[in-house]
């Protein structure tokens, strides 16, 4: 693997995000939106003040520049100066060397509480000449850039979930990543699961439900199982088992036009009942109206609901809840 770094100003980096030639989405990248404001404020105080800031660590496919480490940075930049966010209100003042009357001086501005457009045209100018490292990973292999962004991220702020990506095969992790950016997703998942990674669990937890046969019970959500898994059976998925849940998928984003509030230890069975039901050339619409019906009435079922009070992730409570779903789906024609 080579590199090769070349500092980026905010204005190109902005006009090249514009023209989509700069993209957050790749599959091993957590999804933007993970700072607080605070954060944010941090950062832009930072770069006007002169502190050192990471390198942006991309890469380029099909002429496109994908950040692999440093998509919060990149974007928190792109974002202020969109006007999408005004600083914190404690933010300090920064001193800057600008010109007065043709002479060079020292002037403290403020910043705080302030968006982009709000600024001094002096800040302004200086943010924009403000520079990013982009170091580009060239000649590289999957493996290599797995094994780059876990050496960046190990330690930091990852949820375990997240850092799951690095061990799954390439195969597998696109696989993931392409269910995941399905638009049915946006109307189950909140935007805190999908900080988390939760929606790439969810995706993992339904592979698992599809595997399970006679000889293979993926029936346990705990976090080793679902990593055991991972690196024990993921390179043998049928694809074609893939094309049936994205169908499915499909049918549920049309069946469900709004946001749909199922509970988050059933959502894997639901997305496996749909898989099954298309799989075995049944009614869909039956289906969804048992899936209406058990959200009606989940409060009261008592019989069900003994499988999500506690260990929800543990082989019985997964088992109990996935059984139940595939009686129902038994009993659809």
């Amino acid at each position: 693997m080579k590199t090769s770094s070349k500092d980026r100003n905010l204005q190109w980096i902005q006009n090249q995000y514009t023209k989509g030639n700069i993209s957050f989405s790749h599959r091993l990248q957590r999804p933007i939106g993970q700072w607080s404001p605070k954060m944010k404020s941090l950062l832009i105080h930072s770069l006007l003040a002169g502190f050192p800031v990471n390198p942006i660590y991309v890469v380029e496919e099909n002429n496109t520049i994908y950040t692999l480490d440093g998509s919060q940075r990149t974007s928190t930049c792109i974002d202020y100066l969109e006007n999408k966010f005004a600083l914190s209100k404690d933010t300090p003042n920064v001193v800057l060397n600008c010109k007065e009357n043709g002479e060079s001086i020292v002037k403290e501005y403020e910043i705080a509480g302030k968006k982009f457009g709000k600024l001094d045209a002096e800040v302004q100018s200086t943010f924009l000449a403000c520079s990013l490292e982009f170091c580009t990973l060239s000649e590289y292999t999957d493996d290599e850039v797995k094994e780059m962004f876990y050496r960046q991220n190990n330690g930091k702020s990852l949820t375990k979930k997240q850092l799951r990506i690095v061990n799954e095969p390439d195969q597998f992790s696109t696989m993931v990543y392409s269910l995941t950016t399905h638009p049915f997703m946006d109307k189950l998942m909140t935007k805190a699961q999908r900080k988390n990674g939760t929606d790439r669990d969810l995706v993992r937890q339904t592979i698992m439900l599809m595997e399970t046969n006679q000889s293979h019970e993926f029936v346990s959500f705990r976090g080793k199982d679902i990593d055991s898994f991972i690196v024990n059976y993921s390179d043998s998925i049928d694809l074609d088992k893939i094309e049936f849940l994205k169908t499915a998928m499909d049918k549920f984003n049309e069946a469900f036009p709004d946001k749909v509030k199922i509970p988050v230890t059933s959502m894997p069975m639901i997305l496996y009942s749909g898989y099954r039901i298309q799989k075995d050339k049944k009614s869909f619409s039956k289906l969804v109206e048992v899936i209406n019906e058990f959200l009606i009435t989940y409060d009261s079922n008592e019989e069900y609901k003994k499988y999500t009070l506690e260990g929800t992730s543990d082989i019985e409570n997964v088992r109990g809840r996935f059984n139940w779903w595939r009686d129902k789906v038994r009993a659809i024609s």
